[in-house]
């Protein structure tokens, strides 16, 4: 039987309004078969980039934190989940392995500059 999951992917931008920072991510959605491995990318504009983070939002629910990979980082691992950053290309990629039907989401990345004040999390 051929399960595919349904990936939709979005942006989000943790930015002050006055920046000229981009975020952009591909693809936009993705269909996927269950144990297939998922790869989502998030390009950035702003050189000065502090950290980037991922998350997820389930129908209905609030976000998610997955994971944060600061600039100084090359990968960050939690479980089936892996993201890479390349500072040179300002691009990091996401990474879910052997994809289960709960990992139907929409995913976001969001990126802090160097200069923004840390903000607020409840983990």
């Amino acid at each position: 039987m051929d399960k595919s999951l349904g990936l939709l992917i979005l942006w989000l931008q943790l930015d002050r309004v006055s920046s000229q920072q981009e975020v952009k991510q591909s693809p936009e959605a993705l269909n996927v078969r269950e144990r297939d491995s998922v790869v989502v990318n998030c390009s950035y504009t702003d050189g000065a980039l502090y950290s980037l983070q991922w998350f997820r939002q389930d129908p209905g629910q609030g976000l998610t934190f997955l994971l944060l990979i600061q600039s100084n980082q090359r990968e960050q691992t939690s479980g089936r989940i892996k993201v890479s950053l390349d500072t040179s290309t300002r691009q990091s990629v996401l990474y879910i392995a052997a994809s289960q039907p709960s990992d139907s989401a929409t995913y976001f990345c969001a990126v802090r500059h160097s200069a923004q004040p840390a903000p607020v999390t409840n983990t």
